[in-house]
């Protein structure tokens, strides 16, 4: 579970994000709000990537911290940033960090079936498209099967096939105590395979609905 107790994040004089309370059970969870409503804050302070300046934050009894290697196994995360080393290719890349995670081979040619990446699998990240290193990046956040899954954006630049490839990553990443947060501008698509969703304005939560229809 994800329990958020008071959060605030600051940056200068900005208030990103302030006196969040919510908890989420395992499930799909759609992060839903326009820009600058806090989105990406609240995903990288989940990823223990962003320091929160008061309150606390549990993942399965955890405190998010990136430096934690217990914490990193048991998050994947693809943020705005691929993550990738973009001189190696997109196998090189995944065979990386599967390594880095105890992942198998074998786990390693699944995603790479589940996100159709088998046509560029030799080409250095470097080389493809905003669209495709996306996909590479969701990969990347699947491979090792983590309990917790956080996504900014993962449809950006991606048309409706190559969408639907991450939502089917997605799925078959999905188990009953695992938990992902979806953060788009797509509400519309998450919503279709999501089981609840939180919206965001200005930094404050406006609405956690539970309760959506699954696929």
């Amino acid at each position: 579970m994800i329990a958020v107790e008071d959060l605030r994040v600051v940056f200068g004089r900005t208030i990103a994000l302030d006196g969040i309370d919510v908890e989420l059970a395992p499930g799909v969870v759609g992060l839903f709000g326009p820009n600058a409503s806090g989105k990406t804050t609240l995903l990288r302070v989940l990823a223990g990537l962003q320091a929160p300046a008061r309150g606390r934050v549990r993942i399965n009894g955890m405190t998010p911290n990136v430096a934690d290697e217990d914490f990193r196994r048991l998050v994947g995360f693809a943020g705005h940033r691929s993550g990738l080393y973009e001189r190696l290719t997109v196998q090189e890349n995944l065979e990386l960090f599967a390594k880095l995670h105890g992942a198998s081979s074998e786990r390693v040619t699944r995603t790479i079936d589940t996100l159709s990446l088998a046509p560029f699998a030799w080409a250095p990240v470097g080389s493809l498209s905003a669209g495709s290193k996306r996909r590479v990046a969701v990969a990347r956040a699947v491979l090792h099967e983590p309990q917790i899954l956080l996504l900014d954006e993962p449809y950006a630049n991606l048309d409706d096939d190559a969408s639907a490839l991450v939502s089917d990553a997605v799925k078959a990443w999905r188990a009953p105590d695992r938990i992902a947060v979806i953060a788009t501008h797509g509400a519309k698509r998450v919503r279709a395979f999501a089981d609840s969703g939180v919206v965001l304005q200005r930094g404050r939560l406006a609405r956690y609905t539970q309760g959506f229809r699954q696929t």
